[in-house]
């Protein structure tokens, strides 16, 4: 069966996808059950490259349980997790039971022994993630890995993948300690986080990618273990003591009930750091002649049917105004279905237009009056992307953690007025932004200038709470805590 899997791979890698899809389907009832999970997984990267979450997550949930291989079981497992977060209708309580299963794919886990105590000057902090290549989630991440103070910290950045860019070497060269620990094993790149003897370690990716840097926390090579920025739930791993939030994510006592981390609050969770193509584009003022744009600069994959429900409403209301979508992908294959999706769906697609991703992004928001972010996954990257580009964004706050980052950006960046708690309320905000050309484009003008001055980009604060919460967290559960 390998060349009949390696020909479906090379398919996908090509944006063949319904051909691949295809290929699989006639391989069905042909497959020896110790490969069943290779025809699960592959199905997985077709819904994915179709924007089909429902599928996808099936999918992945399938290739877990048909996997007899432990290591690759949690890989699928995790990119299950990621999946549900596209789906709409899971509560909390849903989300935080699945995740809690994560925890059995470790019952018989080895970790390193328990470390002596280690004294310090200064606290040692150790960030690990796939790469620190420029990205959507290395926007967040800048400013905690560059903003801890050199005199009371040292931080350490670990890469799971050899892979670099010109931000990559720009945190080399910061002063930062890199280790890349591509080419070794989970339980050799957890010894050497050990031999550098890391105090704290922050986990910067959580399930996504397939959760590796989480197989690595589970061997325990820190005596406490974050998760921040780069997962938007809990990891349902006991070997991680604390998960970064904020007030907006997580309002009550009860938020606890659903994660296995301790709730770290800080005031803010988030904190944005544009990159040098964002600060050189500056925001082209629009005539107010010119026909109103919504925009959704989004994965496809989180545009569901619920979305789509408001996004014709404000489409009928605003009969002038057209919709720009713009995938993060570049697959024609994917736009199509995207098409059909919101065809069926019964919006006027005389007025919109759907792009493929690319690198020109930035321009393309230049397009644009008013987002529309998704739910229940918002966007994260887009949103603060899009305020620092001159765009509003109207967003749906959620009932649990990871459907309210929007909600989290917004009010970070002081724009509370266009987060919604209801359906009605989303379309009734953006209409209202819709109606008044003269006041939208003086925001638009302004929003640069009050973001970078907003607690969403005081790189500042964000590091001395994020210390604060170190040395907090290091008291009570470090070498030394009583």
């Amino acid at each position: 069966m390998e060349a009949q899997w390696q020909e479906i791979t090379a398919l996908l890698q090509r944006g063949k996808t319904q051909l691949a899809r295809e290929k699989l389907e006639s391989l069905r009832g042909q497959i020896p059950a110790e490969e069943e999970w290779q025809l699960h997984e592959l199905y997985g990267a077709v819904f994915h490259d179709l924007a089909d979450p429902e599928g996808a997550a099936a999918a992945y949930s399938n290739a877990a349980q048909c996997d007899k291989y432990l290591r690759s079981q949690r890989e699928h497992y995790s990119n299950y997790l990621f999946a549900l977060h596209y789906l709409p209708g899971l509560s909390a309580e849903d989300l935080a039971q699945q995740h809690k299963f994560y925890q059995e794919l470790y019952r018989e886990e080895e970790c390193l022994p328990v470390r002596k105590a280690v004294p310090h000057s200064r606290l040692r902090i150790g960030f690990i993630a796939s790469d620190f290549c420029d990205s959507a989630a290395a926007r967040f991440y800048e400013a905690l890995v560059t903003g801890l103070d050199v005199r009371y910290a040292s931080t350490y950045l670990y890469a799971l993948e050899d892979e670099e860019d010109s931000f990559t070497h720009r945190l080399q060269g910061s002063g930062l300690i890199y280790r890349c620990l591509a080419g070794k094993n989970l339980v050799e790149m957890a010894e050497a986080i050990r031999w550098d003897e890391i105090d704290i370690l922050v986990d910067l990716s959580g399930h996504t990618a397939g959760g590796l840097t989480l197989m690595v926390l589970a061997k325990k090579p820190a005596p406490v273990q974050l998760s921040a920025i780069g997962y938007f739930d809990t990891t349902g791993l006991e070997a991680v003591d604390g998960l970064l939030t904020d007030n907006v994510l997580d309002p009550d006592a009860a938020a606890a009930d659903y994660f296995r981390e301790k709730l770290i609050k800080l005031p803010h969770a988030f904190c944005f750091m544009p990159n040098e193509a964002m600060q050189k584009s500056k925001r082209l003022r629009r005539g107010s002649d010119m026909p109103l744009v919504f925009g959704a600069f989004q994965n496809a994959m989180k545009i569901n049917t619920e979305v789509l429900i408001l996004w014709r409403e404000i489409l009928e209301l605003a009969p002038g105004a057209r919709l720009l979508v713009q995938d993060t992908t570049r697959l024609p294959e994917r736009r199509l279905a995207v098409e059909k999706r919101l065809e069926k769906a019964g919006l006027p697609m005389e007025r919109i237009e759907v792009r493929l991703g690319t690198d020109n992004y930035l321009a393309n928001y230049q397009e644009v009056d008013i987002m529309l972010d998704t739910f229940p996954y918002n966007g994260g990257a887009m949103t603060a992307t899009a305020l620092y580009m001159g765009v509003p964004v109207v967003t749906l706050r959620g009932n649990h953690h990871s459907a309210r980052f929007g909600a989290s950006l917004l009010t970070a960046a002081g724009y509370e007025e266009w987060i919604a708690d209801t359906p009605r309320d989303y379309v009734k905000i953006t209409l209202q932004l819709a109606a008044d050309r003269p006041f939208l484009l003086a925001t638009q003008e302004n929003l640069r200038g009050e973001m970078e001055n907003s607690p969403l980009c005081d790189r500042l604060a964000y590091g001395q709470a994020f210390w604060r919460a170190c040395i907090d967290l290091w008291a009570e559960r470090g070498d030394f805590a009583l």
